[in-house]
């Protein structure tokens, strides 16, 4: 069945569009909710008399959207990629992304309005198009920050830069500790060791 939309449908099409249906769809759904209405259920009078309103409106919805677009295309939003060694991204910015970070900016949107081929996985600026009417497209600035997490190689220089300034000081340590041996008195030779208290007092007891 052809119909011909009374209201933007992100799904079939926007106001004024005539797209085909399935009957069942367009008997119980859009017809009952004013979505859309039969095209060949008027007569010519009649459908002219309707288009005619259509067209006002949507040249009304047409310059609001225009409005809008500028609103988007004055956001910015950022994002952070996290990327291996090879270079291989680990995650990408989804439609789903887009959509959750455009709500925060307090703007919603339905998500097949955010026109993005294939996820991003780059970094840099991005434009991204949303389509806001048939006649109008915002392009929404996308900037991607690439975090590169350090190599192995930096890792293991670092290791083994600690582990020769352990070595210094270990040997730092065995310098000091033979000047203090140099350092301390020695035993004469033919000096006599002064008996010690215990040897003395065992001595007397002797006697």
């Amino acid at each position: 069945m052809e119909v011909i939309l009374q209201q933007d449908y992100p799904a079939l099409g926007y106001l004024g569009d005539k797209v085909k249906v399935k009957n069942g769809f367009a008997r119980n759904f859009l017809i009952p909710r004013g979505i859309a209405f039969e095209s060949g259920s008027a007569s010519a009078r009649e459908l002219n008399h309707r288009m005619s309103i259509l067209a006002a409106r949507k040249t009304k919805l047409r310059d609001e959207a225009q409005e809008y677009a500028k609103k988007l295309e004055a956001i910015s939003l950022e994002f952070f990629l996290r990327i291996g060694e090879a270079g291989k991204s680990f995650g990408s910015i989804s439609v789903k992304d887009i959509d959750a970070a455009l709500r925060k900016e307090n703007v919603e949107l339905d998500k097949r309005q955010i026109k993005l081929n294939e996820p991003i996985k780059k970094g840099g600026e991005h434009k991204v198009q949303i389509k806001l009417h048939s006649e109008v497209f915002a392009n929404l600035n996308v900037v991607v920050h690439i975090e590169v997490p350090k190599s192995s190689k930096d890792e293991g220089a670092g290791e083994r830069g600690r582990g020769r300034r352990g070595a210094k000081g270990r040997t730092q340590r065995r310098g000091k500790d033979a000047a203090a041996a140099e350092e301390s008195p020695q035993e004469q030779p033919g000096q006599e060791e002064t008996p010690s208290k215990q040897e003395s007092e065992g001595a007397a007891s002797e006697e």
